[in-house]
C-alpha cells in the first residue's frame, strides 16, 4: 500500500535529492496525516459522547493535534523547498527543523490538557456506557495509526525528514493511547469500575512524553 501511494502521486519518486521530489514525498505525507487524522477524530469524539467518556474524546482531540501536525508539516517544507536568497544564503531549510519543533509544542499542550481533564474525572468520575462500535471504532484506530507509523517512517526515511519521523513516532504514542483507552472501556464493561480517570492520566503523560 505505502508503495503503491508512492509510486502513483510522488514523481520520479527514486530521485530523492531533487527539491520537488521530496516536497512531494512530504505533501502525500501530510495529505494522509490530515485525511486520516480528521477522521479519526470526528469518530472518537461521537464515541465519546455516545458513551460519555472523556478519556476517548480527549483521545479524539490529541488526533485533532495531529491533524493540525500534519498540516504544519505541509507547510515546513514547502517553505524548506524555497531556494536561497540574500536573508537566507544557506537555504530555508532549517524551516522545517522549526516546523518539527512547533508539532513537539503542541503534542507537550495535548498531553497537559489531557492530565487536566483526566484528573477532574479521578476527582468527580462519571457514569459510562458501553458500545461494541465505539470498541469496533478504537481497534480500526489503532489499526490505522500503527499503519500510519510505518507510513511516515518510511517516507521520513526515504527524504530525511525530521518532521516526517516526528510523526511517526507520534503515531506510535497514539497507538498507546488509545489502547489504554479500550481498555479502561473494557474493563468498566466486565467489572462496573469505572477508571477512566485514572487510565486518562496514564496516557497524558505517555503523550507529554513523546
Amino acid at each position: 500500500m505505502v508503495n503503491y501511494l508512492i509510486t502513483r502521486f510522488v514523481k520520479d519518486y527514486q530521485e530523492t535529492d531533487k527539491p520537488k521530489v521530496r516536497t512531494a514525498y512530504g505533501n502525500l505525507a501530510g495529505i494522509i496525516g490530515v485525511i486520516a487524522n480528521f477522521i479519526l477524530f470526528v469518530a472518537k469524539l461521537l464515541g465519546g459522547i455516545l458513551v460519555g467518556s472523556i478519556s476517548i474524546m480527549a483521545d479524539g482531540f490529541n488526533n485533532l493535534s495531529d491533524m493540525a501536525s500534519s498540516i504544519i508539516g505541509l507547510v515546513g517544507i514547502k517553505m524548506a523547498e524555497r531556494p536561497a536568497d540574500e536573508e537566507h544564503p544557506f537555504g530555508h531549510g532549517r524551516m522545517e527543523y522549526i516546523a518539527a519543533l512547533i508539532v513537539s509544542f503542541l503534542i507537550m499542550q495535548v498531553g497537559l490538557s489531557l492530565f487536566k481533564e483526566a484528573f477532574k474525572k479521578v476527582k468527580t468520575p462519571e457514569k459510562l456506557s458501553f458500545s461494541l462500535l465505539v470498541v469496533i471504532i478504537l481497534l480500526l484506530s489503532i489499526g490505522i495509526k500503527l499503519w500510519l507509523a510505518m507510513f511516515n517512517k518510511k517516507i521520513g526515511s526515504k527524504i530525511r525528514s525530521k518532521v516526517i519521523e516526528a510523526a511517526g513516532k507520534d503515531a506510535l504514542g497514539d497507538v498507546i493511547v488509545t489502547s489504554g483507552t479500550l481498555a479502561s472501556l473494557l474493563f468498566y464493561r466486565f467489572t462496573q469500575i469505572n477508571v477512566d480517570g485514572i487510565v486518562g492520566i496514564i496516557v497524558s503523560v505517555v503523550v507529554f512524553y513523546n
